[in-house]
């Protein structure tokens, strides 16, 4: 090989453009040499070198391998993914260049408890966090989980997994390991984000308490007085003991300067042995931290109670997301709990008040999201996300009570996004979701681009007649909408009938360009015959209305 491009060869270092073309001509005055019935192996191997300087390959820029490796590596980087992003950066300078300069790989790590007689190194973590420039940077701190267990390790036991000793008397593992309680005080980055994840209540309140009656650094300095995104995970893989005071320390505990807040609380049947109990258990989060949140997560399966107490302070929420767990309180305690003096207040008050509210989703297990909205007004809301099992014996119907919540908060003209779900294909509550006022609540969203329905009975709404619209604002139905989507909304309708949704879109007159997308799980004929139609169908919408329209076979659960 010419001594000019050894340097590429043994590197891989792009060719200069001059360099290019002088390898090119090397390739064709090698091939030259070489007859089509004659085998050099020598001549075949420098063309094998060549070919690979100029592998496209090697054009790739460095900040492109960055996003690869980015994409590559999970978000929150722990001992095992260290190593596999240190094997990345030992690969070539390249790549240890891309990978120094993909700030996001080094801004999020994971520490988990180490075994006995080992402890991280402070400088270790303060380097690999340091690497992430100006980047936000988060610590996320959990308890020993399923997927850590090693089957051919002898000594893990799968049966302890998320265990603490302090539950039998021993010293709590999360303060056994001081670096990083130093990190937290007197570390010389300020970190954004905290989350504990699959701890017991009790251990996160050791943390933060160790955090926040450390003495070495200044408050204003302390990375623990400056975190902005608090996330308390306290579900646990085997719950041992319920819930008592020292349950509640870690709500107390939380530091002014979080305006980002995601709790998720043990479940019902775990941390309670009846009602009562549940009722007199506190998320005792001061109020002026409630008031300053723009951001809420709740994972509860406690009851509105407990939500609604919360609520009633977070005057400044942007979005917030409630979750109400797979199997929560009772419909006979939750009953009760509606009878609650203080549920029957925000009641006749038309609900809590969140102005600043533009995000909302709700998703639930066996209560209905539905349920909740009478409890609140969010007269700025833009999107809205909705899902239910539809379990609940008390579920109102969703239209009535979407309207109610519509009307009651002033938002008819704000919403921009809606998503309406059911992670239950059963067809029997049909009623509770739609009836013939779907249509003119549907109208009365002026604003509406983006609208789906994920395994909903949807054939009822486009039975209904949309020209009879009332109110004379309207011009049409749904004049913005620019994505309509219907995911597994069909099954329950075999025939798979088409014509009432090209009879609905007809009726909505020519508009603002739309995209619809149609998702169903067909097999064999059924699957032929409706692509047959859709595709007529789309040829006469794409003439007709300007709608594009599409449809994907789906995936059987």
């Amino acid at each position: 090989m010419d001594s000019r491009f050894l340097h590429l060869l043994e590197s891989n270092i792009p060719p200069t453009p001059f360099e290019v073309i002088a390898i090119q001509a090397e390739v064709e005055r090698f091939s030259s040499k070489t007859h089509p019935t004659q085998h050099d192996a020598e001549v075949e191997a420098t063309l094998e070198r060549y070919r690979g300087i100029l592998s496209p390959i090697r054009q790739i820029p460095s900040e492109i391998w960055g996003e690869i490796f980015y994409f590559a590596t999970p978000a929150a980087v722990n001992e095992e993914d260290k190593d596999d992003l240190i094997d990345i950066c030992c690969v070539c300078s390249t790549w240890y260049e891309a990978a120094l300069h993909a700030h996001g790989l080094w801004a999020n790590i994971k520490l988990v408890p180490l075994p006995e007689g080992k402890k991280y190194i402070y400088d270790n973590l303060v380097s690999w966090l340091a690497r992430s420039g100006e980047l936000k940077k988060g610590l996320e701190y959990r308890s020993n989980v399923w997927e850590d267990y090693d089957p051919e390790d002898e000594d893990d036991d799968p049966t302890e997994e998320g265990f603490c000793p302090c539950h039998s008397g021993g010293d709590c593992m999360w303060i056994g390991d001081p670096v990083v309680a130093r990190l937290l005080t007197e570390g010389p980055l300020l970190l954004h984000r905290f989350s504990f994840r699959n701890m017991y209540p009790r251990c996160i309140g050791n943390a933060m308490q160790s955090f926040q009656l450390a003495k070495s650094g200044s408050p204003s300095t302390q990375p623990w007085k400056q975190v902005q995104e608090l996330e308390l995970r306290m579900h646990t893989a085997s719950w041992q003991g319920g819930w008592d005071s020292s349950s509640e320390l870690p709500f107390r505990l939380i530091p002014p300067s979080v305006t980002s807040l995601l709790i998720c609380l043990p479940r019902y049947c775990q941390a309670f042995d009846d009602e009562m109990e549940c009722r007199r258990a506190k998320i005792d989060i001061p109020p002026a931290i409630l008031g300053q949140l723009t951001s809420l997560v709740l994972v509860c399966e406690w009851g509105p109670l407990h939500m609604a107490t919360m609520l009633h302070h977070c005057r400044n929420l942007e979005t917030l997301r409630l979750e109400f767990g797979p199997a929560g309180i009772c419909t006979r305690e939750l009953i009760h709990e509606l009878d609650d003096p203080f549920i029957r207040r925000v009641q006749v008050e038309g609900g809590i008040h969140l102005s600043k509210l533009h995000t909302l989703r709700i998703y639930d297990g066996a209560q209905s999201p539905i349920l909740f909205l009478q409890w609140i007004k969010t007269p700025a809301l833009r999107f809205l996300d909705l899902e239910t099992t539809g379990s609940s014996s008390i579920c109102p119907s969703w239209i009535e009570a979407l309207d109610d919540f519509v009307t009651r908060s002033g938002c008819a003209r704000s919403i921009q996004y809606l998503r309406l779900a059911s992670n239950s294909r059963s067809c029997f509550l049909e009623k509770r979701y739609f009836n013939e006022k779907t249509g003119l609540f549907l109208s009365s969203l002026s604003s509406l681009k983006y609208l789906t329905f994920t395994n909903l009975p949807i054939v009822p709404v486009l039975r209904t007649d949309f020209q009879n619209i009332e109110d004379p604002s309207n011009h049409g139905w749904l004049p913005q909408l620019q994505s309509l989507q219907f995911l597994h909304c069909w099954e329950y309708y075999p025939s798979l009938n088409f014509d009432q949704l090209l009879i609905s879109l007809r009726k909505r007159g020519r508009q603002a360009p739309c995209w619809i997308k149609i998702e169903e799980c067909l097999k064999g004929a059924e699957l032929q015959d409706a692509e047959h139609q859709l595709r007529t169908m789309s040829e006469l919408l794409r003439a007709e209305l300007g709608v594009s329209l599409c449809f994907s076979p789906g995936v059987e659960d």
